[in-house]
């Protein structure tokens, strides 16, 4: 295992030194943070959704790069740029260098709080843990773009052990400080809340109030009342900055792109039918009262199924399934041998994950076959099992944890 981590990395290294000169032009998506940052520190939040205002600032600020007719555009809520309003203040290059070492500080983080809550990682150091996370392909293409989806991953793993401690109301508040990625935090907090935690959706919805009121304090109301608009219009035309929807590995880019090759009308009808029934499945997996040995399998796949159902997945937002191969890894390794059928289920815990960790099979998919959506299928395995494993009842117990 640690031969095959250390072959991801020095696999990831390479890409990453290569593309450091356009790391440096201004191409990866920490741009779009460090524009919004620039337009906020400059007095323009009421502008901050006017892809006139935020191409002229990048071209001042980031550079002018000849291959864009405009904009790459931030389409975030406004709140989230006042993380990164301290970084507007330095060159880009910088700002970036130092945003990819708080993400390293996150992964840190992360490595230490699920310490608390999951035995497994205390047989490891947190450098260790750190190590295989940036051997995990989504995690290293969240640091070659300078995104935030290792943030939001922090909040998720803070959120869960919340949980775990019976804090369901304090757990609501972390999911929405994640909110600067709702299309996933939202079908998260809703399965906990089905799943009779409904004190976790009373503070997710005070703390979700209060970041509104802050971005219209930043961006005022027409600002926000434009901006679903805004956001919708980008991520339906790759045209002004947005992925394609059949690049996307979720169970939209399935329906749209390759294998389905679905007609626009029939592949969208496709994905919400699919992704409402792959709720709902996740939902009745968890509707008794959930057990403390069940919480890892019913968080892990509420996170698995957001990141499906979502209308907007990308590469580097399955950096959230580091949060379930840990719960899963740390399930498998705990239960009671002897059980009926007990080698066969909990390789199937684990199994669906394998051709996620395998970075050359990513770039394959990625640079060469233009079809990351297919990643959406394992994926749907990966539900599948855990959904299995979640409503089994007393048939599949863990072995007490110190």
């Amino acid at each position: 295992m640690r031969l095959f981590i250390a072959g991801m990395l020095c696999l990831h290294l390479f890409l990453f030194i290569n593309l450091r000169e356009r790391i440096k032009q201004g191409y990866p998506d920490f741009t779009v943070y460090y524009t919004a940052a620039t337009i906020l520190r400059n007095g323009l939040g009421h502008q901050l959704y006017d892809a006139h205002v935020q191409y002229e600032v990048q071209k001042k600020s980031v550079g002018f790069i000849s291959s864009r007719r405009g904009a790459l555009p931030y389409i975030h809520p406004p709140f989230e740029a006042l993380i990164f309003l301290p970084l507007a203040y330095l060159p880009y290059p910088r700002a970036f260098a130092i945003w990819d070492l708080l993400n390293l500080g996150a992964l840190f983080g992360v490595a230490l709080l699920l310490r608390r809550s999951v035995s497994t990682l205390r047989l490891i150091p947190p450098w260790e843990f750190v190590m295989g996370s940036l051997a995990f392909f989504p995690v290293f293409i969240c640091f070659l773009q300078g995104q935030d989806s290792i943030l939001l991953l922090l909040f998720c793993v803070v959120g869960f052990n919340a949980l775990k401690n019976r804090a369901d109301l304090l757990a609501g508040c972390w999911f929405a400080l994640g909110m600067f990625k709702f299309q996933f935090v939202i079908p998260i907090v809703l399965l906990i809340g089905i799943w009779k935690r409904r004190h976790a959706a009373i503070g997710f919805v005070v703390v979700s109030i209060f970041l509104v009121l802050t971005s219209v304090g930043l961006a005022g109301w027409e600002s926000l009342r434009s901006y679903p608009a805004f956001a919708l219009q980008i991520a339906n035309a790759p045209s002004l900055g947005g992925v394609a929807a059949e690049f996307a590995p979720n169970l939209r880019g399935l329906a749209l792109g390759w294998p389905l090759h679905f007609s626009r009308t029939i592949g969208t009808a496709v994905a919400l039918v699919s992704s409402v029934l792959l709720f709902v499945f996740a939902a009745t997996r968890g509707r008794e009262e959930i057990r403390p040995e069940k919480l890892e399998l019913r968080f892990s796949l509420a996170i698995i199924v957001s990141v499906l159902v979502a209308w907007q997945t990308n590469m580097h937002d399955l950096s959230l399934l580091v949060l379930p191969l840990v719960l899963m890894a740390d399930y498998y390794r705990h239960a009671l041998p002897g059980e009926p059928g007990r080698s066969g289920r909990r390789f199937g815990l684990l199994l669906p994950i394998v051709p996620l960790l395998i970075s050359p099979l990513w770039l394959v998919l990625w640079i060469a076959k233009g079809d990351v959506n297919l990643m959406a299928i394992p994926l749907l395995w990966w539900v599948w099992e855990i959904g299995k494993e979640s409503s089994g009842g007393q048939k599949f117990r863990l072995r007490p944890q110190p």
